[in-house]
């Protein structure tokens, strides 16, 4: 028989049984207690810092703000009747002729110029027997070497070298030579343009040299103006016939003759050299004009500032390179840390 008067356990209480939780994480004591390692690295890295600001060779800047021009034709500008609002040569250039200086400073020519006189090699310190001096030459050049489209459509030349002097110097040789290099592509295809020109306008005048003499001949024949005599000699054949005159009839019936026979080459000839001398004289027009073009030396730019030697370094900020390293140094330094505490605790697993 149960005994009634055993008294029931009450059930555990499972908050009880439970294991224990572990204690609260603080990451305030826990880098308190590597403060050392923490603060080690990290003055290591602000040495490291001051020690590369003092090292870093310093570069001064210059640069020049370069507008394109509108027109690149003297001949479309001052000496055709018709002209555009893109043949005024004091306007200034929009986007599209932005871009198209930027790629002429951008050329392998504007580069090798610069880099011949003003020795980049040397100056970038580039071993001339070096079987890849080209690429390392093209990449110190972009590297100190900048130009950049404004939000003003114009151009900036961006220079920085160890030397102020030389700093503005090749700032103000690039712009120089946006002109040269210009002129010189231009002209390849002006002087071709000229010398087509200038044999047509000289076969013309020969042509028309010939055709003159041969109306010449005609005229010392008896054709002097096709058009004219005809009716003249239809008025005085007509008067001789109503007089009965057969004398003077027949003069004019023998000069028909000659107009019947060479009238029509006459005519012909008159025509044609009429035509002839009016393209002459266009031709003429158009030779002036690639005389004009391939003599030119229009600016292509208009230079808004020259560039100016620099009396204060723009690269290295020794302040930021400092900082930047003390940060680095520091993250570092918690990096370390978390690496070092997950090592442990895969150690401790395993060894359990």
């Amino acid at each position: 028989m149960p005994d009634t008067l055993t008294k029931r356990r009450p059930p555990a209480d499972p908050a009880l049984t439970r294991p224990a939780d572990p204690a609260p994480f603080d990451l305030v004591l826990f880098l308190w207690a590597r403060r050392k390692l923490i603060i080690g690295i990290t003055l290591f890295g602000l040495v490291a810092g001051v020690a590369a600001a003092y090292l870093i060779t310093p570069l001064y800047r210059s640069e020049v703000i370069l507008f394109p021009a509108i027109t690149n034709s003297v001949s479309k500008a001052l000496l055709t009747e018709q002209s555009t609002g893109r043949d005024d040569i004091l306007a200034l250039g929009d986007e599209e002729d932005s871009e198209q200086l930027l790629q002429m400073l951008h050329s392998d020519i504007v580069r090798d110029r610069v880099a011949a006189r003003f020795n980049l090699l040397e100056v970038y310190r580039i071993k001339p027997e070096s079987k890849h001096r080209n690429t390392e030459l093209r990449e110190a050049y972009k590297d100190h070497i900048k130009f950049e489209h404004t939000k003003f459509s114009s151009v900036r030349v961006e220079v920085n070298d160890p030397d102020p002097q030389r700093a503005s110097d090749i700032a103000n040789f690039i712009a120089d030579q946006v002109d040269s290099v210009w002129k010189d592509m231009a002209n390849e295809r002006a002087e071709k343009g000229l010398n087509i020109v200038r044999d047509k306008v000289a076969q013309l005048e020969q042509d028309i040299v010939v055709w003159q003499d041969s109306m010449r001949v005609l005229r010392d024949l008896g054709v002097h103006d096709y058009h004219t005599q005809t009716e003249r000699y239809n008025e005085y054949l007509g008067a001789a016939i109503v007089k009965g005159d057969q004398r003077a009839v027949k003069e004019f019936e023998e000069r028909f003759k000659v107009l019947a026979k060479y009238g029509g080459a006459y005519v012909t000839l008159q025509d044609r050299l009429f035509n002839e001398t009016k393209r002459l004289s266009i031709m003429r027009m158009k030779l002036e004009q690639a005389q004009a073009d391939f003599e030119s030396d229009l600016p292509h730019k208009f230079v808004v500032n020259r560039a100016q030697p620099a009396d204060k370094k723009s690269y290295p900020i020794r302040w930021l390179v400092v900082a930047m390293s003390g940060i680095s140094a520091f993250l570092l330094a918690l990096l370390l840390i978390v690496v070092q505490e997950n090592v442990n605790k895969v150690r401790e697993s395993h060894v359990r």
